[in-house]
């Protein structure tokens, strides 16, 4: 069996894409692309390994292909279950919320629809679910049950101009759908895990594979293939060339032999300006209009030029995709996807409770090694030998067993049975909420009957005060340290997370604090308080986790607030890509209004403090004040500099 060259280094690269977005985000915004690099591959090499046994046989063999693509998925996963499970239940029990349900719908194949149906709150946002990246599979194993559908029907109308329409218009009726019914500006999750909505790149893939088996039928000598085991499963093809329009003459071999030489000369050109644009849209696009109305399908497009480009005869870009490091990360991608974000996850929220403030890199590292011996563990004494002999063989060496297979049956039998004592009280007594929902949720109970006292409180002070003069304009505030009756503090989940802390740093504070809350609702919060006339000297504004901010918002607050009032701004702490931004826009607006704007920077009080974070890395735990010493550390250095 030959195999095509090049397609293991062109998945090696899309994973590369795919984890850096995952694991580093800021680094790598646009990395999702690589999914529709995988969609595309998968599409391609599936239906060629159908088409293949349709120009063979006349049938699909689906007794030959179903086995061996639930051989492809299923050993993998029924080993990443079960031990993921158990060292969840043994190390951070809050990631494991919902944790039946993803189970249930994972081994259905159908954990994007539960996804989709299940919505994102925000609590699944700041706490991810541990298996949500199996949506992936999903998709895929849904676009399984309907190729050979898809096959069968182009095959049957082989002889006509119009059976490539048919994956072409699936792929435009998918990428439609998408764009019509993505809202800007709402959660994305509908558009990009359906299957109806996602699923350009992998009918493209298949109108690839008909144009090459059709190339090839009419060709005499078909073109050199080799390489690549699709992430979907390692489909090995050999298309026979089947001379049905045999030359007739001279002149006509010597044309088709020009338009072969110079699709030979255009072909890697071609697939090296895909190759070009996609690490461009990898590195620099966002999850944004572009992204669900054109972009997606643009990277599909130039899946299939990279592809189309690299396989051609004697195309020099496959040298540059036979790059042994980039064609091994190719090569084992479906376990390297599936075990590096778990282990990702499971690093991240552990690892700060062992360490102290442990650096980003050190956590990259650990994850990429506990991951890689996952992989091979996994690769050698489960998957190979599932798709060489039989998933039984795994546990159960019965026909002609050796000494090797004996101890590797009985080494996945133990961690097997091991984990899956685990796995079961995992999902027993998997927590209905997370200890940082728990928090949040109290203290926002508290805040509420705070909030409640103080309005009160002022509104006996405010008739008390009615009866002798009007209300005086808030004074300047004097540059020393203010006390809590003098500060109004609005933000997101984190605020209200230190809550506690701020109550007790600075007793009488007002504060108003809420999940999900960006900056966008600050302006009206504001207004509010200054229509109500209880907007303080000083205001604190933690508003920077949920979304980017602008110079723009910052100005309306500035002006909304006034010179004689202090506005301190604090800064966000976590792995998603707006942060950066967020904070980098409220450090530049800091610096250039010293006068009466404040920057407390709590990212970095949190990365060195990432013991006292919850599971999430995001939150303050419960009981700590590092958020309002952080905050008041910054107004002290503020003051002391002569402001």
């Amino acid at each position: 069996m030959k195999r095509f060259v090049g397609l293991d280094g062109i998945k090696g690269l899309a994973l590369i894409a795919i984890v850096l977005y995952h694991c580093v985000q800021q680094k790598m915004p646009g990395g999702f692309y690589g999914v529709d690099v995988f969609f595309t591959v998968s599409g391609f090499l599936i239906a060629i390994s159908l088409f293949r046994s349709l120009s063979t046989t006349g049938s699909l063999n689906l007794r030959r292909y179903i086995p061996r693509r639930l051989v492809r998925l299923y050993p993998a996963l029924l080993l990443l279950i079960p031990v993921i499970v158990s060292v969840c239940w043994l190390t951070e029990r809050d990631l494991l919320v919902a944790i039946r349900n993803q189970v249930i719908t994972v081994l259905f194949g159908c954990y994007n629809w539960y996804a989709i149906a299940g919505g994102q709150s925000y609590f699944e946002q700041t706490n991810p679910q541990i298996l949500r990246h199996l949506w992936f599979i999903g998709v895929l194993t849904q676009f399984y049950i309907i190729v050979p559908f898809i096959a069968w029907a182009m095959w049957r109308i082989r002889d006509t101009r119009f059976a490539s329409l048919i994956p072409l218009g699936l792929a435009a009726l998918s990428g439609a759908s998408m764009w019509l019914m993505y809202k800007p500006g709402a959660d994305p999750t509908r558009v990009y895990f359906g299957t109806d909505t996602h699923s350009v790149g992998l009918m493209l893939g298949v109108a690839l594979a008909w144009w090459l088996t059709r190339h090839n039928q009419a060709t005499p000598q078909a073109p050199r293939v080799a390489g690549a085991a699709a992430d979907s499963g390692s489909v090995h093809v050999n298309i026979p060339a089947i001379p049905n329009n045999i030359p007739n003459n001279i002149a006509e071999v010597a044309a088709k032999t020009t338009r072969q030489r110079l699709w030979e000369t255009i072909a890697p050109a071609m697939s090296l300006t895909a190759l070009v644009a996609l690490i461009i849209m990898t590195v620099n696009g966002q999850q944004d209009n572009f992204a669900f109305r054109g972009g997606i399908i643009i990277a599909s497009v130039l899946s299939v030029a990279l592809i189309a480009g690299t396989i051609s005869d004697d195309s020099w870009m496959q040298d540059l995709m036979k790059f042994k490091p980039l064609a091994a990360l190719g090569r084992y991608s479906y376990g390297i996807y599936l075990w590096h974000w778990p282990v990702w996850i499971i690093v991240r929220s552990t690892l700060p409770r062992m360490i102290q403030g442990p650096s980003y890199s050190i956590i990259l590292a650990i994850t990429a090694i506990l991951t890689a011996l996952a992989v091979a563990f996994s690769w050698l004494m489960v998957e190979k030998t599932a798709a060489a002999q039989s998933a039984l063989e795994v546990l159960v060496p019965y026909r002609n067993p050796v000494a090797k297979q004996i101890v590797c049956a009985v080494v996945v039998d133990i961690v097997w049975a091991v984990a899956l004592v685990g796995c079961v009280q995992g999902l027993v007594h998997a927590p209905e909420k997370t200890s940082v929902q728990i928090q949040l949720e109290q203290q926002a109970q508290t805040l509420q009957q705070q909030k409640q006292s103080q309005q009160a409180s002022q509104a006996q002070q405010t008739a008390s005060d009615l009866m002798r003069s009007p209300t005086p304009p808030p004074a300047k505030p004097r540059h020393g340290m203010p006390t809590g009756d003098q500060i109004t503090a609005i933000g997101d989940s984190v605020m209200l997370a230190s809550s506690q802390g701020l109550s007790a740093v600075f007793p009488g504070i007002q504060i108003d604090a809420a999940v999900s809350r960006s900056i966008m609702v600050a302006p009206g919060m504001v207004n509010n308080d200054l229509n109500a006339g209880t907007l303080r000297s000083w205001v604190i504004l933690g508003l920077a986790t949920n979304s980017a901010i602008s110079t723009g918002q910052l100005d309306q607050l500035h002006n909304q607030i006034g010179p004689d009032r202090v506005l301190v701004l604090v800064n966000g702490h976590g792995d998603r890509s707006w942060i950066p931004v967020a904070n980098q826009a409220l450090s530049d607006y800091a610096n250039t209004h010293q006068d009466n704007v404040v920057l407390a920077d709590w990212d970095s009080a949190a990365q060195t403090n990432t013991q006292l974070l919850a599971s999430d890395g995001i939150h303050p735990s419960a009981g700590t004040d590092l958020y309002a010493q952080t905050v008041k550390q910054a107004i002290e250095q503020w003051v002391q500099a002569g402001h």
